[in-house]
């Protein structure tokens, strides 16, 4: 996409927000746009939050963020689990700030996980830059710029913005906003995950045009297995968030609420887990090394396996280990596609799930609309 403009200028204000411009011109804006890669966690005072909740109650109001520490995958070290304590951190914390209680009634809150863009403004100025909707923003060093050019203005809102908007989560309340973000950011691992199954235990035979079992090797980490079987755990979390996001009156919603959960119990979690958990036959088949089985096969002939005779029982166990990898790769290839099988399942299902909760979302959002 590309947006001409005019009337535009640098700004680089030090000890300040670069935004400032576009803030003082706030009281008296009808349209008030921000996007940001962050918030401020301090819950106790945010001036720029501030200044959106002082807004009239009939200015349209667009805020996007995304919120840090999200990641497709999280490793399984200690860095790994700070940062899913941090993404869970920041989830609690941004949903309690960005509550749509605390602003004016036309305001709609999106979430974007993707989102890296910096953007305030009104339909008269806009900022355009590096420094985040955030208080601690003023404290570095950063630049942008300021453009009053109002065609573009409504060409960036309606060609970028709104686009950026339609792609991300819509924030209602705590409990369907927790359980959206969790579907969502389920779907996006188990997409990865499918990925990487798929890609890295089959291949497409030329020959044949058939997608095979790869048998003699595999690219799959012991790494994407351990991240794929936590996540097969997570997946659980699912039913709490169901649970939590009932509402006592709403039938229809509740329907809704319940064909997720029909759709969940139709996996076969328990399954998946056991064949990824450690020292399982996925597990071993990944972590193979034939020379490793070699010395432990030769090690059986250590009495006779000396001078003369050394080459003839390193024969014999190179052949042993053969033997054994053949006898695994006959067992793990049929594991491999009962849990490709499966794991396409929780992938649909997800998908199924992930259209049900934007439905969901359309239809308040569409009910919000007639309320105001």
């Amino acid at each position: 996409m590309e947006l001409k403009f005019k009337e535009g200028k640098f700004v680089w204000i030090e000890n300040g927000l670069n935004y400032q411009e576009v803030l003082d011109e706030f009281p008296k804006a009808k349209i008030v746009r921000v996007m940001t890669f962050n918030i401020s966690k301090n819950e106790r005072s945010d001036q720029l939050l501030d200044e959106i909740s002082k807004l009239p109650e009939d200015i349209d109001i667009q805020f996007i963020t995304n919120i840090p520490s999200h990641f497709d995958r999280y490793y399984n070290s200690p860095r790994g689990d700070a940062m899913r304590r941090s993404f869970r951190e920041n989830c609690e914390v941004y949903l309690r700030k960005l509550n749509p209680d605390n602003f004016p009634p036309q305001a709609m809150t999106f979430f974007n996980f993707s989102n890296h863009a910096k953007i305030v403004g009104t339909e008269n100025v806009v900022y355009i830059g590096s420094a985040n909707f955030s208080n601690e923003s003023q404290n570095n060093i950063e630049t942008g710029v300021i453009i009053r050019d109002k065609v573009f203005i409504k060409s960036l809102y309606n060609e970028f913005f709104d686009r950026i908007s339609e792609q991300s989560l819509t924030y209602f309340d705590d409990e369907y906003m927790a359980l959206r973000v969790f579907v969502m950011s389920m779907l996006t691992k188990f997409r990865v995950h499918f990925m990487n199954f798929s890609e890295e235990m089959y291949w497409e035979n030329p020959y044949t045009n058939n997608i095979e079992f790869v048998r003699r090797e595999t690219w799959l980490s012991e790494n994407q297995l351990n991240n794929l079987n936590y996540d097969l755990y997570l997946l659980e979390d699912l039913v709490g968030n169901i649970e939590n996001a009932y509402e006592e009156e709403d039938y229809e919603y509740n329907d809704q609420m319940q064909r997720i959960l029909e759709l969940y119990n139709f996996l076969d979690l328990a399954r998946l887990q056991e064949l990824t958990e450690a020292d399982g036959i996925l597990y071993n088949f990944i972590k193979f090394d034939m020379e490793a089985v070699i010395n432990s096969c030769l090690e059986e002939y250590y009495a006779e396996a000396y001078d003369e005779y050394l080459d003839h029982y390193v024969e014999v166990a190179t052949d042993d280990a053969r033997e054994i990898e053949e006898n695994m790769l006959d067992e793990v290839e049929e594991v491999a596609n009962e849990f490709y099988t499966e794991l396409k399942k929780v992938l649909d299902s997800l998908e199924e799930i992930a259209d049900i909760v934007s439905c969901i979302g359309e239809q308040r959002i569409n009910s919000q609309i007639d309320n105001t």
